[in-house]
């Protein structure tokens, strides 16, 4: 579904908790008002209000107050909810015309109702449809972080290739994070202690992202950045602030400050090979960071590459593959290390 695709990429765990959450609450409350409706027609006595079925009734639905405040959410501005709110306007439009019959003291149109139980079966459906979603994407975050987890930015880079064929003139990037003397700290502080740190981090890395931007927790103490629309040099040089703020926000303990920093490795999400084979250049960009004193920044630029060396990165990974990368791993100079 492409709900999927674009809201993993715009928000992010408390929101898709929310969203459960509001979804459960507000069809409760129109199921209620459905089963009200339902008896009036077969008593011939309503109990419904007017606001009930006036003109603007499905503004008054709470079900109708709780889609109208998601789409104006910028972040849920999809086909999916403008869908969702048709249908629910129309399920109103029906209901109001067979609440005009009996208050006017007329039988029940079957045709009518019929089309009421086939719109709220439609509009049951997608909300269903929706909650799902939610629930099983919820289910795809980090519980330590509230970041992404490693399946769920896989799907991420999935899309973001897809996109990048479409159009030919698209551009992605990503970065590889890994925190430095991490062990270190779950040694002398204890577990505990290093959740909270790899909170902290989450958190630095998140504030620095783009609305467009993903930033993942990849497994144990590594995390992802997915960076679409953006230059080489532009994710360079993003990315080395982002390094740089880490490594100035201290993880506070009691009465001590704990400098937490990482190593970042940089390249391009290539349009021409598998996810697997950017995830390796990064991967070793970071190690060529890591190997260089830490805290600091590394890349591989694949337009660099030679003609022969470009066959090379499309082929399997392996220890030609391997040593190839070795040759373009570049070190950011930063005047602030």
């Amino acid at each position: 579904m492409p709900v999927l695709d674009d809201l993993l990429e715009k928000i992010d765990q408390k929101e898709f908790v929310r969203l459960s959450t509001d979804i459960r609450t507000a069809f409760d409350q129109h199921q209620l008002w459905f089963n009200a409706l339902n008896l009036a027609l077969i008593t011939r006595e309503s109990t419904l209000s007017e606001e009930d079925y006036c003109c603007c009734s499905h503004t008054l639905c709470p079900l109708g107050q709780w889609i109208r405040n998601t789409l104006d959410n910028p972040a849920f501005q999809h086909p999916f909810f403008v869908e969702l709110d048709e249908k629910h306007k129309n399920f109103h439009r029906i209901a109001n015309q067979l609440i005009n019959n009996l208050n006017s003291q007329q039988p029940v149109d079957i045709n009518l109702y019929k089309q009421l139980i086939q719109t709220q079966q439609m509009l049951s459906a997608q909300l269903l449809t929706l909650f799902e979603f939610s629930v099983v994407t919820n289910s795809q975050f980090d519980s330590i972080t509230g970041l992404m987890n490693r399946r769920s930015v896989n799907a991420v880079l999935a899309y973001e290739k897809y996109r990048m064929s479409r159009n030919k003139t698209s551009h992605c990037c990503i970065a590889l994070v890994d925190i430095d003397h991490f062990k270190k700290v779950n040694d002398i502080y204890g577990h505990d202690i290093g959740d909270h740190a790899l909170a902290q981090v989450a958190s630095v890395l998140h504030s620095c992202t783009r609305q467009s931007d993903t930033v993942a927790r990849f497994g144990g103490e590594e995390f992802l950045f997915v960076l679409p629309d953006i230059s080489l040099e532009g994710a360079i040089a993003s990315i080395d602030r982002v390094r740089r703020k880490l490594a100035a926000t201290p993880l506070e303990l009691c009465q001590e400050k704990i400098t937490i920093t990482a190593s970042f490795g940089i390249t391009q999400l290539c349009n021409d090979c598998d996810v697997e084979h950017s995830i390796k250049r990064a991967d070793e960009a970071l190690y060529l960071a890591k190997h260089m004193g830490r805290n600091r920044s590394a890349y591989i630029d694949i337009d660099r590459f030679s003609a022969a060396d470009r066959r090379i990165a499309l082929g399997e990974i392996n220890t030609e593959f391997q040593t190839m990368l070795t040759r373009y791993g570049t070190l950011v100079t930063s005047e602030l290390q």
